[in-house]
């Protein structure tokens, strides 16, 4: 339980910057919506909106570093604590690249073992520097809440292709950053501004009420972060004809208070249909039993609670979870498409030791060596950081997951820029999860600044 509750903290971190991270002042803009319900063509009117924009980040020259023959050297940075077990999804999906031949030229994936910054900015930096210069790794995947700038711009600057989840800086506008879901951070320098409408229009969908019938309510804790994602989040239910009804980023951190009444009684007296708990792991839970106590009966959504194992282990907080909605970012294990089989099937061929149960750290970095092994693969078996810059960055590539049913399509250059915009939706019921709204994908919300 204690690594549940480590790995939660760190979730809250993740999900509530990519609940649309974005400039807190929208000013004088045009807006194109979209058409509010799914699609499934990588965000295309996102794509085709950034088309031009730069990136970051030096060209590839043609530097073979990691890259035989017969193989492809990858590295892996990783905070232990709150992502322990990714190694196993990394080395389930590139195991089965090297199993069954798909890299051009014959070449094997030469995978080593994750290397722990500890949850430290500065040895997430050591790590990746030795990583690159002293390991000669060609690529590096990773999650880590502590990859932030100084890794990211080391890397960048070597031609490293680097991997894990968009919602750091970093992997946003660089050209050797690759997310899995793509760029989630709007920055105020952005124009056009693409907004991550899975946030909200996944919730929405969860309430099976008509756009127009919806009353929001966005409960943030008290900080910039929080101020920042109601604001942004604001314009994504507005885009798609809801109306926001209460929002406040008022709630103490890191929480919990000593008691929830002030907060449910002004989030019950707006009287909203649709709550949006945008706190902390240690808040959620008993801010979503407070409600419920309290009779409110509308739709209950967070981003910190789907945590495969949690519920089975801890009858607290199943029991304050419960008849909550928890939107989350990967293809839930629940949802049996071929890709989520295919990866069990992964995990149960090198003989993961957690059989074939998908946690979130597995979902998250098989998804990222899905990605990978898609690239590597559409480069072809000329394989050097100028053939993988042209290929990726300036031609025409299309990432489709190995099989149907997993993670977005996405567009590159275009996804350097914006969010694969996909999320699921799943109610927890007693110690289960329960699909609400399957895997889905929608138009971003894109707002334009008017020139002066």
């Amino acid at each position: 339980m204690r690594h549940c509750q480590r790995s939660a903290a760190v979730i809250a971190v993740a999900a509530l910057a990519a609940a649309l991270m974005g400039t807190s002042a929208v000013g004088q803009t045009s807006t194109t919506t979209g058409t509010y319900g799914a699609t499934t063509n990588g965000n295309a009117k996102a794509a085709k909106a950034v088309q031009g924009l730069s990136l970051t980040g030096a060209k590839g020259t043609g530097l073979t570093r990691g890259v035989t023959s017969t193989s492809i050297k990858v590295g892996c940075y990783l905070t232990k604590s709150a992502f322990d077990g990714a190694d196993s999804g990394y080395k389930a999906r590139f195991d089965r690249a090297n199993r069954t031949g798909e890299l051009p030229g014959g070449r094997k994936i030469d995978f080593s073992a994750c290397q722990d910054d500890g949850g430290n900015t500065q040895t997430n930096l050591q790590v990746v520097q030795k990583l690159v210069q002293q390991d000669q790794n060609f690529a590096v995947v990773g999650v880590s809440s502590n990859i932030l700038p100084a890794s990211t711009d080391f890397m960048n600057t070597n031609q490293v292709p680097f991997y894990g989840w968009g919602f750091t800086p970093g992997f946003c506008h660089t050209r050797w950053g690759f997310s899995y879901n793509g760029c989630l951070i709007t920055a105020a320098t952005d124009n056009p501004k693409v907004y991550n409408a899975s946030v909200t229009r996944g919730p929405m969908d969860a309430t099976g009420l008509k756009a127009s019938q919806i009353r929001v309510a966005m409960q943030a804790g008290d900080e910039d972060s929080g101020r920042v994602s109601t604001a942004a989040n604001a314009v994504g239910f507005k885009a798609a004809g809801a109306k926001v009804v209460y929002s406040e980023t008022n709630m103490p951190l890191p929480g919990p208070p000593a008691s929830f009444t002030p907060w449910v009684t002004a989030i019950n007296a707006a009287k909203p249909n649709l709550l949006l708990e945008m706190v902390g792991f240690s808040s959620v839970p008993g801010l979503n039993a407070a409600m419920r106590a309290s009779g409110f009966t509308g739709t209950n959504v967070n981003f910190v609670g789907y945590i495969p194992g949690l519920l089975s282990s801890s009858a607290q907080s199943a029991s304050a979870f419960d008849g909550a909605f928890v939107s989350t970012q990967i293809v839930p294990q629940e949802a049996q498409t071929p890709y989520i089989k295919q990866m069990e099937d992964d995990l149960t061929a090198t003989k993961a030791s957690t059989g074939k149960f998908i946690s979130l750290s597995i979902g998250l970095a098989y998804a990222e060596a899905d990605l990978l092994v898609s690239q590597l693969k559409a480069v072809g078996a000329t394989l050097n950081t100028k053939t993988f810059d042209q290929k990726i960055n300036d031609s025409n590539y299309t990432y489709k997951a190995s099989a149907a049913g997993g993670p977005g399509q996405m567009q590159f250059p275009a996804m350097h820029h914006i969010p694969a915009d996909c999320a699921a939706v799943m109610k927890i019921v007693g110690t289960t999860y329960v699909s609400a709204v399957p895997f889905t994908c929608y138009d971003s919300p894109i707002v334009y600044k008017k020139k002066k």
